[in-house]
């Protein structure tokens, strides 16, 4: 990990995503906590209210009052502020099992503070793509972990067995690939029960999308596993009486780490997509419940939206730097686990120079050390 670490450092696009990604995910684990309102908080009269964050000697949030409630449009009130501070009280919400009123920011004096806006019924943009990253991001991470789940399994027996079990597992695996994921999944989605409530709606989103992304990953890992079973170490372990089951998961498997580890990187923004595009068609995530795509879905409905408002973009706008930011540091991944690539013999060019440097100093520290003891000087010898 430090050897990653230090490559990462090399990267600074990469090193940036991996950063933005952290701090969005610590965002989602603490959202009650991060969004001064709840999701469903609404405040009817402040319909498509501009963002009213000011920093005019401090932090402040600038109170504007309706000019014209047919297009909803506003004015600053020149000189009328209220106070932002940090950790200030608010709604009461439950986390881990604890009731809690703090949050990380608010007006002192309960003045709406709408850091990006607010949507079509007055409730805090900024706030609902907090809580939205809950369900776009999570589907994300569960999603590729059932589906590597899946490859890992169907594609290990196939390697490893051959012959009809391999030819049996690969038939269905193209069948999957032969249709086009996404219209998979819409039909999918389509066939089941439009009356679910949102935890229903989130775990069926989740199975479909990782039963359709499994097939691609299960072959590629089929064809690595084809090829590590004839090494010496697994023709050992099979004249030892080693388990089967054991071999694959215990002795194959790991063989091929990195590879898993870059598919999940490259993975999550996929199923990420694809959740937001399921959402948006009305097939996926809906009220009360929040995701990116259904904000994308309910409030960039029309153009004449998008012109007047443009603050509502921004959940299409964050969902576009998380996946680049996932595709970023997915390369570098790739980079530095690929002994193949192109960029992975350069860093490891500087790292044998740096090994031989320092081995080269302490070999001559060593050699110094007994001249020092014996009161010679080590240039003379």
């Amino acid at each position: 990990m430090k050897e990653f670490f230090k490559y990462l450092h090399t990267r600074p696009l990469a090193h940036i995503s991996f950063i933005l990604l952290c701090i969005l995910y610590v965002i989602m684990i603490f959202a009650p906590f991060a969004a001064p309102y709840k999701a469903q908080t609404s405040f009817p009269d402040k319909t498509y209210h501009p963002a009213n964050l000011r920093f005019s000697g401090g932090i402040k949030a600038q109170e504007c009052r309706v000019i014209n409630s047919v297009g909803w449009k506003y004015a600053r009130v020149k000189g009328l502020y209220h106070k932002v501070k940090f950790f200030v009280k608010g709604e009461e919400y439950t986390f881990l099992g604890f009731k809690c009123d703090r949050h990380l920011f608010g007006t002192e004096d309960g003045y709406p503070l709408f850091l990006l806006g607010a949507d079509s019924l007055g409730r805090d943009l900024f706030s609902r793509i907090v809580y939205g990253s809950r369900i776009s991001l999570t589907i994300g991470f569960i999603a590729t972990a059932i589906s590597l789940v899946l490859a890992i399994l169907f594609g290990g027996i196939a390697g490893y067995y051959g012959g009809t079990t391999d030819w049996a597992i690969m038939r269905i695996c193209e069948f999957f690939m032969l249709i086009p994921g996404l219209y998979m999944i819409l039909f999918l989605r389509s066939i089941l029960s439009s009356s679910m409530d949102s935890g229903q709606s989130y775990m069926v989103i989740t199975v479909i999308l990782a039963l359709v992304g499994w097939p691609g990953t299960a072959r590629t890992i089929r064809g690595i596993v084809h090829s590590i079973k004839r090494e010496e170490f697994i023709l050992n372990a099979q004249l030892e009486g080693i388990p089967s089951v054991v071999i694959i998961f215990a002795h194959i498997i790991p063989q091929i780490s990195s590879l898993l580890i870059v598919s999940t990187a490259l993975s999550v923004p996929g199923f990420i997509m694809s959740e937001t595009t399921l959402s948006y068609l009305g097939l996926g995530i809906s009220d009360p419940a929040v995701s990116w795509g259904s904000l994308i879905n309910r409030d960039i409905s029309t153009l004449n939206n998008l012109q007047h408002y443009p603050w509502l973009l921004y959940p299409a706008l964050l969902l576009l730097i998380v996946t680049l930011a996932f595709n970023f540091f997915g390369d570098v991944l790739r980079d530095y686990f690929d002994p193949y690539h192109n960029m992975f013999p350069q860093f490891r060019l500087i790292k044998w120079l740096k090994r031989k440097k320092n081995a080269t100093e302490a070999k001559a520290q060593t050699a110094d050390a007994p001249s020092a003891a014996d009161g010679t000087d080590g240039g003379e010898k």
